[in-house]
C-alpha cells in the first residue's frame, strides 16, 4: 500500500526542507507502509529510547550523531529514557571509563537534536503528560502501556531511531493503537478477589498477564479499590515487560473502560481467564528464580520510584541501618531526587547505606563489576530483565520484605 503524502510532507521528501527531514521522512514511510498505514498524522510528543549506550552500541551512537550533523531538530516536546550510567556519580558505580565515553556521546548528540534530558522512564510525571485521545510516539514499553492504559492517549510502541524521526517531523504512521478500532479489548481477565490489590500483586498480576497475552488487549474485570498512579505503573511495566502488552483496559478504573461494553467496543472475548489469590501467588514463586536466603542487592526503581516511593522506604526504615551484606539502591529520576533533598530524606537515607541512583536503573547501567548474584526487588519489569541484563538471580518481594530484607542481610518475606 503507498502511504498519501500531503504537499507538505511531500517538500519534505523531495530534500526542499534539509537532509535530516528528508531522512526523517523516508523512514516514516517505509515504516508506514510496512504496517499498511495510508497517512501520517500530527503527534503532540516524542519519548524516545535511545538513551543507553548498554542498547544503543556503536551504531546507535554513530547514528544519533550523523542525524544531529545532518541539522536534524525535534519539532515537538521529546524526553529520553533514562541514562546509562549513573548521572552523579558514574565513577563511583564502577561504569567502565571506555563505556562513559560512548555514553557521554550519545548524550551530546540527542542534546544537539534538542531532546528534553529529562532521563527517565516515567516522563509522565511532569515532564511529558499527554491527555486522552491525544496522539503521541512512545517507545520505552513501560511509559507506552501507561500513556495508552492509564492516560487515554494514543501511542504505538515505536522503535529506536523511528522515535527520533517522528520528533523531527512531528509526525507517526496512523496505524495499530492510534485508531480506534485497535484499541478494543479482545481477552477477557476476571479478577476473582475479595479485596482491593496489595501493592506487590499489581506487579505479579501484570508479570502474568504479560506471558499470557503477548500483544493482545486485556480487559480486567473485577479490580476493587482505586489504585494509585504508582501501582498502575507497576502493572503496565510488568506486562509491557513480560510480553508486548501496549494497552490493558480495567474496567471502572482506566478512561476507556467506563463499562464492560465500552472496553470491547463491540468485540467479543476470544478467551477468558480467571485470576485468583492462588493464581497471583503461584505466579509471585514463578517470579523468584533464587530460592535462597542470601542476597547481595536490594534494587528499588524499575520503572522510576516517586517522591511517594521514595518516602515509603524512609518510613519503612524508620532509622535502621542497612546491613553490610547487602547494597540498597534506589533508582530515581531528578526532580524526585531534588525533593528528597530539599525534604532532607535523601541525606537521611544516604546516612542509613542507602544508595541513590541517579536517572539511571539496574536493566541499562553496567553493574557486572560488582559480582552481585542475587538481586532482590519489588519490580516485575526487573525480575524479567534482571537475569538477562544484570547476570543475577532473582528474589521478588513487597517494598517492606525488600528493606526489612536489605536491613537482616538476607532475604526475609511474611505470610502472603
Amino acid at each position: 500500500m503507498t502511504l498519501q503524502l500531503t504537499p507538505e510532507q511531500q517538500n519534505i521528501l523531495d530534500g526542499n526542507e534539509g537532509p535530516a527531514r528528508k531522512l526523517a521522512m523516508e523512514i516514516l514511510i517505509k515504516v508506514g507502509e510496512g504496517f499498511g498505514a495510508q497517512r501520517l498524522i500530527p503527534i503532540q510528543s516524542v519519548h524516545l529510547v535511545l538513551h543507553a549506550y548498554k542498547s544503543a552500541f556503536d551504531a546507535g551512537v554513530e547514528a544519533a550523531e550523523r542525524i544531529a550533523d545532518m541539522g536534524g531538530k525535534f519539532t515537538v516536546p521529546t524526553t529520553i529514557d533514562p541514562y546509562g550510567m549513573d548521572a552523579e556519580d558514574w565513577e563511583g558505580a564502577k561504569t567502565p571509563k571506555e563505556y562513559a565515553v560512548m555514553q557521554k556521546r550519545l548524550e551530546a548528540a540527542v542534546n544537539r537534536l534538542g531532546v528534553i534530558p529529562v532521563w527517565t522512564c516515567t516522563p509522565y510525571y511532569g515532564f511529558n503528560m499527554p491527555i486522552f485521545g491525544e496522539n503521541v510516539a512512545w517507545s520505552e514499553s513501560s511509559a507506552v502501556a501507561f500513556a495508552n492504559t492509564v492516560l487515554g492517549a494514543r501511542t504505538n510502541r515505536q522503535a529506536a531511531i523511528v522515535d527520533i524521526c517522528c520528533g523531527i517531523l512531528g509526525l507517526a504512521p496512523e496505524v495499530g493503537l492510534h485508531l480506534a478500532e485497535e484499541r478494543r479489548g479482545q481477552v477477557l481477565i476476571d479478577l476473582r478477589m475479595d479485596r482491593a490489590l496489595q501493592a506487590w500483586e499489581y506487579p505479579a498480576l501484570g508479570f502474568r498477564l504479560g506471558q499470557l497475552l503477548g500483544n493482545r488487549i486485556g480487559v480486567v474485570v473485577g479490580m476493587l479499590g482505586t489504585p494509585d498512579t504508582e501501582e498502575l505503573k507497576a502493572l503496565c511495566a510488568a506486562a509491557a515487560a513480560s510480553g508486548s502488552v501496549a494497552l490493558l483496559h480495567i474496567v471502572g478504573i482506566t478512561p476507556e473502560a467506563r463499562t464492560l461494553e465500552e472496553a470491547f467496543g463491540g468485540n467479543h472475548p476470544e478467551e477468558t481467564i480467571t485470576f485468583t489469590k492462588k493464581d497471583l501467588l503461584e505466579t509471585r514463586e514463578k517470579m523468584n528464580t533464587h530460592k535462597g536466603k542470601n542476597v547481595d542487592i536490594v534494587a528499588l526503581g524499575c520503572p522510576h520510584y516517586t517522591i511517594n516511593e521514595i518516602i515509603s522506604v524512609q518510613k519503612l526504615l524508620n532509622g535502621r541501618k542497612i546491613s553490610d551484606n547487602v547494597a540498597l539502591w534506589i533508582y530515581a529520576n531528578s526532580a524526585a531526587i531534588a525533593l528528597a533533598e530539599k525534604m532532607g530524606i535523601r541525606k537521611d537515607l544516604e546516612s542509613l547505606g542507602v544508595t541513590i541512583r541517579a536517572q539511571t536503573c539496574m536493566i541499562i547501567s553496567p553493574i557486572a563489576e560488582w559480582g552481585f548474584k542475587v538481586m532482590m526487588t519489588d519490580s516485575g519489569k526487573c525480575v524479567h530483565y534482571g537475569p538477562m541484563e544484570c547476570g543475577t538471580e532473582m528474589v521478588f518481594g513487597s517494598v517492606e520484605e525488600c528493606v526489612e530484607s536489605a536491613v537482616c542481610g538476607y532475604v526475609w518475606t511474611k505470610e502472603v
